[in-house]
């Protein structure tokens, strides 16, 4: 904030602190009401765990552990032959 809007918000508060403390909390509510629709907004995309499942997920059945240390052997052949 700039000074000339910081000076705002402090003659603001000012005036709000006079207010009875029922106009207080309804100012309260109603700024609030005015942050639901970005708070909606910023809020993380839901199922994303299912996405990711399905992102990876394939017809055919996971490798053996046997399969695996295969796959490891011949790559450390080519990398290091």
């Amino acid at each position: 904030m700039n000074q000339s809007e910081m000076s705002s918000y402090e003659g603001i508060l000012n005036i709000v602190r006079q207010w009875p403390i029922a106009q207080r909390v309804t100012l309260v509510q109603d700024v609030l009401k005015t942050l639901a629709p970005e708070v909606e907004r910023m809020r993380a995309p839901r199922r994303t765990l299912e996405k990711a499942l399905g992102l990876i997920s394939t017809q055919q059945p996971a490798p053996t552990d046997e399969e695996i240390r295969q796959w490891l052997d011949e790559y450390r052949l080519e990398k290091y032959h």
